[in-house]
């Protein structure tokens, strides 16, 4: 039988002590490891300003990350679903004389050593999808032993669109993380540009902006939590604009420590964009996570 979801048991969070216990619960009623995970960073720092020593930034993201892996842990045991398997999906065209020469690249992820990348020409998928469907099929392939992925890179030079194909699930934010696994969550997202700064991603969840459009030299800062310590993050970010394919202006980064890394879209064409942001660690070891925002329209440069 699946253990319940722990609700109220911060003391198993490492080093959250009875004193730092009672002022959350005194100033800002947390008592549960989902109030935890989910309250506001600053909040809690602001609240622990009496004690001494005062937590850091840092362990405070680190209590939350590790009461998010408690509650991620708790409700993957209790579900029936299990991944199979899962696989980096790239979409990748350049520009050739006469148009766009396409292509499909892939490559299962939960597999070590890494295997090579598989490419097919063109964008038919009905190839791809019976790759994937094959390697369901290898009698190697224990799904109770799998690790996690590392993924692909979407690159500028390229035009490529990095998307997540997973069998019995997507690459969504907020997906449960099998257990042993980080979950890694797209935590905030800013956008600014020479006139406005607009939130895009709060807490873990996406903020709808103001209907404004943004002026050339735009900046988007993204935030990455629930990464442990010594793994290795990046990030990217993919523009789509209707009926074209999606491409990413600027190559994916790594994450410092802070987490947070920013992404110049200079190069972004004026017009409305479908944005969608993607996190991952290079090394087994944590879920992929994936935050699709609200439209944006970028105005033409002036010059």
């Amino acid at each position: 039988m699946a253990r319940p979801v722990p609700g109220n048991d911060l003391s198993a969070v490492p080093g959250l002590q009875e004193a730092h216990r009672r002022a959350l619960a005194g100033k800002l009623g947390i008592t549960s490891l989902a109030a935890l995970a989910d309250a506001d960073q600053r909040a809690i720092y602001t609240a622990l300003g009496s004690l001494r020593p005062r937590p850091t930034l840092a362990r405070i993201a680190a209590w939350q990350a590790d009461a998010r892996g408690r509650l991620s842990d708790a409700a993957v045991e209790a579900s029936e679903w299990h991944r199979a398997a899962s696989f980096a999906v790239i979409f990748a065209q350049r520009q050739v004389a006469d148009g766009w020469e396409r292509r499909i690249e892939a490559e299962q992820t939960e597999v070590d050593p890494e295997p090579p990348a598989r490419e097919w020409p063109g964008w038919e998928c009905a190839p791809l999808c019976d790759w994937m469907l094959s390697q369901l099929d290898r009698p190697e392939h224990d799904p109770a032993a799998e690790t996690e992925p590392g993924a692909g890179d979407a690159t500028a030079g390229d035009a490529t669109a990095a998307a997540r194909a997973a069998a019995g699930g997507g690459g969504a934010a907020g997906a449960a993380a099998p257990a042993g696994r980080a979950e890694l969550r797209i935590d905030r997202a800013v956008i600014t540009d020479a006139q406005q700064t607009l939130d895009l991603v709060r807490g873990g969840d996406v903020v709808t902006p103001p209907a404004a459009e943004l002026t050339p030299a735009a900046q988007l800062s993204v935030t990455v939590t629930g990464g442990r310590s010594g793994q290795q993050l990046r990030a990217a970010v993919w523009f789509r604009r209707p009926a074209e394919a999606g491409w990413s202006p600027v190559p994916s980064a790594s994450l410092p420590t802070s987490g947070q890394v920013d992404f110049a879209l200079s190069s972004v064409p004026p017009g409305q964009h479908q944005v969608r942001l993607l996190a991952w660690a290079t090394q087994p070891g944590a879920s992929l996570a994936a935050v699709t925002l609200p439209r944006l329209t970028f105005r033409a440069d002036p010059e």
